[in-house]
């Protein structure tokens, strides 16, 4: 009846495309639902950009109840702004694979920063599937050719750098000497593996020298996961040269932190002939994770101390090649040099 029903248009339509449906051993009916399914999303059609909104708001709930912490959120605004002035104009189940890629090559920047506003752009497509406002997530269908164009070889290749023992024991060193208040800063991310982020927050009263353990609490963590984590003997030694044990562990915070930090790595010897940086992101905790990893070879003790969930090998395969055992030893079992040691006694 409906067959009948239809305009002449539907009918040579149909006549068109059942042969074609046929031929390809496609019913009519799964033709429709296939369709449907991808044309007429199940909780209506939304466009990018309210998506895009819609999280923020479920991110901005989390960041009150103390679910979130402030640079996550901020990281999240700020990349999804990026892409919400791209694309946020598009129906987000008629965004296509093309387009996302068009939109993160084109982003300016390091490999990891491209990396970074894809993972963004895959959590928020991933909520859209999520909520029934599309059928697929574009980002899935990125092929691994398509992702080493746009972002090199991070994730997939899992090619990370790190200090090696010569750097790691210069930069220690010199930080004492030259940059004391950083001392702290330094030792705690290059032999407990603690987060920037939750650097710039910790707190001299967390670190216990005597039960040889700093606890990151859940205001700072970045999971919101309370965790303990063990200080090496070496690193010990390295905070009783720190000048003040009181107050907060970094001696700046927001801007002027990462312009300080900066400033210390440069002049540390961490940049290349035209003087701009050569410090590998994240240098200090990928470093701890590869000797901690190398020195032990638990994969689960080193996601602990990370704050990792444990089993997480992604990771640790990665690690495996990066450094030997021998080189580990060493690692944790650097010491102050002399300058270093001169430089403390005239500093009482």
């Amino acid at each position: 009846k409906e067959f009948f029903k239809a305009t002449d248009a539907e009918r040579r339509e149909f006549a068109t495309y059942m042969p074609k449906l046929r031929e390809k051993g496609i019913s009519l009916s799964e033709a429709a639902e296939f369709a449907l399914a991808r044309l007429k999303p199940a909780n209506g059609e939304q466009t990018l950009s309210e998506v895009i909104k819609e999280l923020r708001a479920s991110k901005q709930m989390r960041h009150a109840n103390g679910d979130l912490a402030d640079s996550s959120l901020k990281d999240f605004n700020d990349r999804s702004r990026r892409l919400d002035e791209a694309l946020g104009s598009y129906m987000s189940h008629e965004i296509e694979v093309d387009q996302i890629k068009d939109w993160a090559s084109k982003i300016k920047g390091s490999n990891r920063t491209r990396m970074n506003y894809l993972r963004i752009a895959s959590e928020i497509f991933r909520f859209a599937k999520q909520k029934h406002y599309l059928r697929e997530n574009p980002i899935e269908d990125l092929s691994d050719s398509d992702r080493k164009e746009i972002h090199g070889r991070l994730i997939h290749g899992g090619e990370i750098s790190i200090l090696t023992v010569e750097q790691a024991e210069s930069f220690i060193n010199f930080t004492a000497s030259e940059f004391p208040e950083f001392l702290g800063v330094v030792t705690l991310g290059l032999f407990c593996g603690i987060r920037t982020e939750e650097l710039k927050q910790l707190s001299w009263d967390k670190i216990s020298i005597e039960e040889q353990m700093v606890t990151i609490d859940p205001s700072i963590a970045k999971k919101r996961r309370m965790r303990h984590i063990t200080i090496p003997d070496c690193a010990i030694e390295w905070l009783t040269y720190c000048p003040d044990r009181e107050g907060q562990v970094a001696p700046h915070s927001g801007k002027i932190f990462e312009n300080h930090f900066r400033k210390l790595r440069l002049k540390a010897g961490f940049k290349n002939n035209t003087g701009h940086s050569t410090w590998p992101s994240n240098g200090m905790r990928h470093s701890f994770g590869t000797y901690h990893y190398a020195l032990y070879g638990d994969s689960n003790l080193t996601s602990r101390e990370l704050g990792h969930m444990t089993g997480d090998d992604v990771l640790f395969n990665h690690y495996r090649a990066l450094a030997k055992k021998s080189e580990a030893k060493k690692y944790f079992n650097l010491k102050p040099n002399n300058k270093t040691l001169k430089a403390a006694k005239e500093n009482g």
